[in-house]
C-alpha cells in the first residue's frame, strides 16, 4: 500500500542522508508498515491433528538513532541538528529521572512511560519483604489511542524478509 507523503516528510527526505528517497514519477510516497505472518502451534491439544494459526509480526525496515531523528526534525537547518539532539537527550534524561523518582510520565496524545518491578533473583521468600528485595523489571511504554490511530493510517505491506 503506497500513499503520497505529507509535505513535511517530502521536504525532510529531500535533505536527509539517513534514509533512501523513494520516488515514483517524482512523487514522494510513503510505504506501509512491513509485516510477516508467524505460525502459532496449538500445544494445548495432545492430538496429532493439532490446529495451528498465524499472527502478524511487524518487521522494522531499519533502526533510526537520535541523530537520524534530529535530522528529521531539523530538516534543511543543519545548525539546529545538534541543538535538537541535545533537546532529545535532555527529554529522555528527564523521563528517566522522573521514573526513578516514582512518577509515571505521560506525554499528551503520545503515550505513557511507567516502571514495573519484580523481586530480585536472590530474594528469599522466608525473609521479610523489603525495598532491597525489589528491582526494576522493565520500563513500559503504552501508546495513546490517538497515536495508534495516527500511525495505523499508514496501512501494512507484506515484508519480503
Amino acid at each position: 500500500m503506497y500513499k503520497i507523503a505529507p509535505k513535511h516528510v517530502h521536504d525532510w527526505i529531500q535533505t536527509c542522508t539517513c534514509l533512501p528517497k523513494p520516488l515514483i514519477n517524482k512523487t514522494l510516497i510513503t510505504m506501509g508498515i512491513p509485516y510477516k505472518f508467524k505460525g502459532i502451534n496449538d500445544n494445548l491439544i495432545k492430538d496429532t491433528k493439532k490446529k495451528g494459526g498465524v499472527h502478524p509480526i511487524v518487521k522494522s525496515r531499519e533502526q533510526l538513532d537520535t541523530m537520524a531523528l534530529a535530522e528529521y526534525i531539523a530538516g534543511n537547518n543543519t545548525q539546529q541538528r545538534s541543538d535538537i539532539e541535545q533537546a532529545i537527550a535532555k527529554t529522555f534524561n528527564a523521563i528517566e529521572k522522573a521514573l526513578s523518582n516514582g512518577y509515571t510520565v505521560s506525554i499528551t496524545n503520545y503515550g505513557s512511560f511507567q516502571l514495573s518491578a519484580q523481586f530480585r533473583e536472590d530474594f528469599n521468600p522466608e525473609e521479610p519483604h523489603r525495598a532491597e528485595s525489589i528491582e526494576v523489571k522493565s520500563v513500559n511504554f503504552r501508546a495513546s489511542t490517538k497515536m495508534k490511530k495516527r500511525i495505523g493510517v499508514s496501512g501494512f505491506e507484506k515484508s519480503e524478509r
